[in-house]
């Protein structure tokens, strides 16, 4: 189980390289270290699926309303690094 510390940490780690390369988090190297873990470590932080417990939400909302959002629909690598950068500074103000 996560620590929420933790959980921010990488958190900030995948969504740095995520901003780097605009790629999918699924293609995140760092994976075959976490394999066990859902593809967020916030929610695996929370542990019972609960949104309300989540760091990212209890300050800036639900995910998918923002920048997560707009990353996961984004059809450029471009626009995915420009909306990853955006996501990831909410991380780093956790």
């Amino acid at each position: 189980m996560l620590t929420e510390k933790k959980a921010i940490e990488l958190s900030v780690e995948l969504w740095e390289w995520l901003t780097e390369t605009g790629k999918d988090k699924s293609s995140w190297p760092g994976w075959n270290q976490y394999y066990a873990m859902h593809f967020c470590f916030l929610c695996e932080y929370t542990s019972d699926d609960s949104c309300y417990a989540c760091p990212y939400c209890r300050k800036f909302g639900h995910c998918n309303y923002g920048y997560y959002d707009k990353w996961g629909y984004a059809l450029t690598v471009k626009t995915r690094k420009k909306y990853a950068g955006l996501f990831l500074e909410q991380l780093k103000q956790l």
